[in-house]
């Protein structure tokens, strides 16, 4: 199971804040906005203890977080 705290763990890493990797790429609209996240979080499945049943809704959740910082989606 996905917890918000998970979640927040997550975005609180470098490639997810302002002018990060994934916030970049979100930014500028680069074609496939769930590649870049889906990459920056299978970095850190260690670090944040990331099961392979929860990748998914995890990176949908990132990705929808750091959209809503961005703007605009």
């Amino acid at each position: 199971m996905v917890s918000e705290s998970q979640i927040n763990d997550i975005l609180n890493e470098p490639e997810f804040k302002e002018n990060g990797m994934v916030w970049k790429h979100i930014k500028s609209g680069r074609s496939d906005q769930m590649v870049a996240v889906r990459s920056a979080v299978d970095r850190m499945r260690e670090l944040h203890d990331i099961e392979d049943r929860d990748f998914n809704d995890i990176c949908l959740e990132v990705l929808k977080a750091v959209q809503a910082r961005v703007g605009g989606f």
